[in-house]
């Protein structure tokens, strides 16, 4: 409904952000270290029931205008910062940890997530982008997300 928040795992890496939607279900799928490929940066167990509807994408946050976000920010290497500055938004992602960070996107548009911590010799390139879009919209992309992740 409109009133529930999205939920979505942004889990940072040198030189990038990783994106995880729940898919349909709600729930995130079981993730991996020993998964973890070039093909697969978040370790994502496709077999486990609750992952094979799941959506990921690399620098490439969707999300629907005027309702509640609650980012699940990691990181898998060294202290990135996750910023949204359009949305007010400034929050470290540390190893180890799993920081929430809340906000409600209320301006359609194509918005930069930098990382605005030094964070290695890649750090210039390390850049994403957030789309707010409809709540059609943002259905839209979650199923051709999905329908690409079960052509492959």
């Amino acid at each position: 409904s409109q009133s529930e928040a999205v939920v979505v795992r942004v889990v940072s890496e040198q030189f990038a952000w990783n994106i995880h939607y729940p898919g349909a279900d709600g729930v995130f799928g079981r993730t991996d270290i020993a998964m973890v490929a070039s093909d697969n940066p978040l370790g994502l167990d496709r077999s486990d029931p609750a992952g094979s509807d799941d959506v990921t994408t690399i620098n490439q946050l969707t999300l629907p205008i005027d309702r509640p976000v609650l980012v699940q920010l990691s990181s898998k290497d060294v202290i990135h910062s996750f910023g949204l500055f359009e949305m007010r938004v400034k929050q470290d992602a540390v190893p180890g940890m799993e920081i929430p960070v809340w906000f409600i996107p209320n301006v359609e548009g194509q918005y930069e997530i930098a990382c605005s911590q030094l964070c290695g010799l890649g750090h210039f390139r390390m850049r994403g982008f957030m789309t707010i879009t409809s709540e059609e919209g943002f259905r839209t992309f979650l199923a051709e997300e999905a329908a690409l992740a079960a052509a492959r």
